[in-house]
């Protein structure tokens, strides 16, 4: 893992006095910071690495969310690791990263990152899979991993961290604390009013929400480029971009100049609906009169979203050949008929012999985009580029409408009702990919039964009711979809 930047650089840029300050770790940011620190503790980045102890595992915050993309994909994700790595104790792990929303990976007792079977658990698929291949048990933690998933990180060796061989160096604080962001703070917390610690921007997200870029410690031939990864889903040979590229994608797109926390509030969690995408802004807030006839929420449960921030970076597992567990962030969409196949250059790293790596094209202004095959084909799972690009060039400008592609959901899903608020009537729409019993039923928020508004046999597919309320009173309900092992609910708000 190589990213770029350290937090001394960062620090730097602060006043000397600042400069040298040290790390106090985030419980003391608490005393005066007591919101901005509770929505970080739910947020993931405290869980980057957890330290065991006591032989037990390693602890979560209890968080679920539905996810869906367009009419092909929805799960569940739920936070946490439901067992040790397969045949190992925890009283033989050390140290857990990640399990928060993507993958968790481990390292054993000495520090050493631990290879094989079952050694990595994705939680998006919640299936355990091997981590790296060979004959190869273990590997060194090295400086270019730990820097994003510690505060303080360094490649020097402090006393507490002789009893781990397998890690290179030390850090001040496991996870990526309050300081992560804001540089260390004694200085703050001695003088809060004369010492200020510096605003999160750009560089500092990007200092790990971003790869392989040059700097002090290692240069690399693809500086500011956006990697990606071969990989065969299926039997469909396909790819996905490496995770954490979120800066590199943002500085090749027409949003470079916007800053991360237009969208984002740096303190809160986004997989979880914690309020991480502020609910204050989004694409229609700049973008207005984009909707696409044929392709409304209400309709598809197409989300602007869904195609121009499509779910194309893979960290713990891929969805389907096209759709993974992490957004894009490049926003245009290259409606040429090509895949991504035929958008990458081929760049050698300086190794001897060089290793060759994939990265995604730019154009002479450093611009860059994903193909179709990602914007179009994660949900026209049965058409090709080329029909999709015969579309796509016009799809703003109102030339043409595309309508579902007719083949079955692969998942469950319940959309969320249209128009909400409503009075009387609003639409209801699921998917079922196979023929099922279908109940769908609307409660009050104590529970009780107000109506039930399907009970039957459906075959698979979309269906589309409507829900009728005049006897009810203004408030919020709940309605619940049950078919087969799939139960889903969410809530409506009737506005008389």
């Amino acid at each position: 893992m190589k990213v770029f930047g350290t937090l001394l650089a960062l620090v730097v840029l602060a006043s000397s006095a600042f400069a040298q300050s040290t790390y106090v770790g985030s419980a003391a940011c608490k005393t005066c910071h007591a919101a901005a620190h509770d929505a970080w503790k739910l947020s993931g980045h405290p869980y980057k690495i957890q330290k065991l102890q006591g032989g037990n595992g390693p602890v979560y915050p209890v968080l679920s969310s539905q996810k869906s993309v367009g009419s092909v994909v929805s799960y569940t994700l739920q936070s946490g690791i439901p067992t040790a790595p397969d045949s190992l104790p925890w009283n033989k792990v050390g140290f857990v990263l990640g399990g928060y929303h993507s993958n968790a990976r481990f390292l054993d007792t000495a520090g050493y990152l631990i290879y094989g079977n079952n050694r990595q658990y994705n939680l998006p698929t919640k299936k355990w899979v091997a981590y790296t291949s060979g004959s190869a048990t273990k590997g060194s933690y090295t400086y270019s991993c730990y820097r994003c998933h510690t505060t303080g990180a360094s490649k020097v060796k402090t006393a507490e961290f002789q009893a781990y061989p397998g890690i290179e160096g030390s850090w001040a604080e496991a996870g990526i604390g309050c300081e992560g962001c804001h540089g260390p703070a004694s200085a703050h917390a001695a003088s809060p009013s004369s010492v200020k610690p510096p605003k999160e921007g750009n560089a500092t997200c990007s200092h790990c929400h971003a790869r392989d870029r040059n700097d002090s410690i290692s240069t690399y031939p693809w500086n500011n480029r956006v990697e990606w990864q071969p990989r065969t889903v299926n039997s469909v040979s396909t790819g996905f971009i490496r995770h954490r590229e979120q800066g590199d994608m943002m500085a090749a797109s027409k949003h470079k100049n916007l800053a991360c926390v237009t969208c984002h509030d740096p303190h809160k969690g986004v997989y979880f609906d914690q309020g991480g995408l502020k609910a204050s802004v989004n694409c229609q807030t700049c973008h207005t009169g984009k909707e696409i006839a044929g392709h409304e929420s209400s309709k598809t449960k197409a989300e602007c979203t869904d195609c121009h921030m499509p779910k194309a970076a893979r960290n713990g597992d891929q969805l389907t050949a096209y759709v993974s567990e992490q957004s894009a962030h490049y926003w245009k969409v290259i409606t040429d008929s090509i895949t991504m196949f035929q958008n990458l250059d081929d760049i050698n790293s300086t190794a001897n012999p060089p290793v060759t790596y994939k990265f995604i094209k730019t154009d002479g202004n450093g611009m860059s985009g994903l193909t179709l095959d990602y914007t179009c084909k994660q949900c026209h799972t049965d058409k090709s580029v080329a029909w999709a690009s015969k579309y796509a060039k016009g799809m703003h400008a109102g030339i043409t409408t595309v309508k579902g592609s007719g083949t079955a959901p692969a998942a469950y899903a319940l959309g969320q009702n249209y128009p909400n608020p409503f009075n009387p009537s609003t639409a209801i729409r699921y998917a079922i990919p196979r023929a099922s019993h279908v109940t769908l039923k609307v409660y009050s928020m104590t529970g009780a039964l107000v109506a039930t508004v399907v009970n039957a046999q459906q075959d698979a597919g979309w269906h589309d009711v409507t829900f009728s309320a005049g006897t009810l009173s203004s408030g919020i309900y709940i309605y619940r979809l049950t078919a087969g092992d799939f139960s889903y609910t969410r809530k409506m708000m009737l506005l008389k």
